[in-house]
């Protein structure tokens, strides 16, 4: 699962990384370098939402934005973990990536007021989703879809979940071999 330890968390590291199928993943130094045997993923045109989903949407009286609160989701993740791989020092560096046009949010609110969101990293049709949160029921459900429909217009044709997740199984997301991955992950950067 892991290639390799430490290096560093700057722009051109983490690009490189993620453009060759690994990822950042570590609590403390050294920072550890991953890629799973099997990701989570879903292509273009192959998010399933179920019937009770396009109810609590088409009723939702939440507010979503792009980009108006990414340190703010990064954060909440972060914090509404018992454990987690989002230190500091991850989040300086995804802030870094942000400010540079690489990373993104999708953000959930209700009333002015942060309830949910997602981030990720976005290069050629690829789209490498980090973590998601919620304080509201749905709310990090509801910037799932706005984050995939946005990146779906797009032209993003594969969206990395890395590991297991609830959330992205319950969208239809589903486990692909490293191979496999890697073959699609060429396709999307090509």
């Amino acid at each position: 699962m892991y290639l390799g330890a430490g290096a560093d968390l700057e722009i051109d590291t983490l690009l490189y990384a993620y453009s060759h199928g690994f990822f950042p993943w570590y609590e403390k130094p050294p920072i550890l370098w991953c890629s799973p045997p099997h990701r989570m993923i879903l292509r273009g045109g192959e998010i399933h939402i179920n019937r009770s989903m396009r109810r609590v949407l088409r009723k939702s009286q939440h507010t979503l934005r792009k980009n108006t609160a990414f340190t703010e989701v990064i954060r909440l993740c972060a914090e509404l973990r018992d454990e987690t791989w989002i230190t500091p020092e991850m989040i300086a560096a995804y802030t870094r990536l942000h400010e540079a046009g690489w990373a993104h949010s999708w953000e959930t609110f209700a009333h002015n007021r942060l309830v949910g969101g997602i981030y990720g990293v976005v290069m050629g049709g690829a789209a490498f989703l980090e973590s998601t949160f919620h304080l509201e029921p749905n709310a990090g459900k509801e910037a799932f879809v706005a984050m995939y429909d946005d990146l779906s217009e797009r032209g993003i044709h594969l969206f990395d979940f890395q590991v297991h997740s609830e959330i992205a199984e319950s969208f239809g997301a589903y486990e692909v071999g490293r191979a496999v991955f890697e073959k699609y992950l060429s396709r999307a950067l090509a």
